[in-house]
C-alpha cells in the first residue's frame, strides 16, 4: 500500500518556489578540504624474486613467497584524492569517474595475471606490495595530471595484499 502524498511529505516541498534563488551548499562557502578513497578488488599471482641475488639470497630473503611458480593474492586497492569540495557540484571528483580511471589504468591490467610475467608496468621490479603501490602510484598521478583537475590531489594509495599485509604510499 502506498503512502498518499501531501504538502508535508512531499518531494516538492524542498524546491525553491518558482523565480526565488536559494543558495546551495551553503556550508561549503569556507573551502573544505575533504578526502574521498575509491576500494577496488583484483586477483593476481607474483614472485617475489631478485635476480641480482643468488638462489640462497633470494630464499632467504622472500621464503615461501619465492615459490619459482609464484603465488596468488586477492588484492585489495584503495586511492585516495583530496582537495576543495566544489561549491556547486558537492563533489571533490565523481567516484564513477575515478571508478573507470582504475579499471583502465589498473585492473584491466592487473586482474587475473601474473604481475612478474604479463604485466609490463611491473617489468624489472620486484613486485611486493610496497612496490605494487609505488608503481600504481605513478600511473595514476600521470593520468590525473592530463585531466588538468585544479584543487584535486592523489593523497595516498593503499595496496591490501592480504588482511594484515598493507603497504600504503602518499608519493614522498
Amino acid at each position: 500500500m502506498s503512502e498518499q502524498i501531501t504538502e508535508h511529505n512531499s518531494p516538492a516541498r524542498w524546491l525553491p518556489a518558482e523565480n526565488a534563488t536559494r543558495e546551495i551548499n551553503k556550508v561549503l562557502e569556507k573551502p573544505r578540504k575533504v578526502y574521498v578513497t575509491r576500494k577496488v578488488h583484483f586477483n593476481a599471482a607474483h614472485r617475489l624474486f631478485n635476480p641480482t641475488f643468488s638462489d640462497e639470497k633470494n630464499c632467504q630473503i622472500y621464503d615461501v613467497c619465492n615459490n619459482f611458480y609464484g603465488h596468488g593474492h586477492n588484492y585489495e586497492l584503495e586511492v585516495t584524492l583530496s582537495g576543495i569540495v566544489d561549491k556547486e557540484t558537492g563533489y571533490l571528483f565523481d567516484l564513477k569517474v575515478l571508478k573507470k580511471i582504475l579499471e583502465e589504468e589498473i585492473l584491466s591490467k592487473v586482474d587475473h595475471k601474473h604481475l612478474n610475467f604479463d604485466v609490463e608496468m611491473f617489468r624489472d621490479t620486484v613486485p611486493t606490495a610496497e612496490v605494487i603501490a609505488v608503481v600504481f602510484w605513478e600511473v595514476l598521478s600521470q593520468k590525473l595530471k592530463t585531466m588538468n583537475l585544479k584543487g584535486v590531489d592523489l593523497y595516498e594509495i593503499r595496496v591490501f595484499e592480504s588482511e594484515r599485509n598493507i603497504a600504503t604510499y602518499r608519493g614522498e
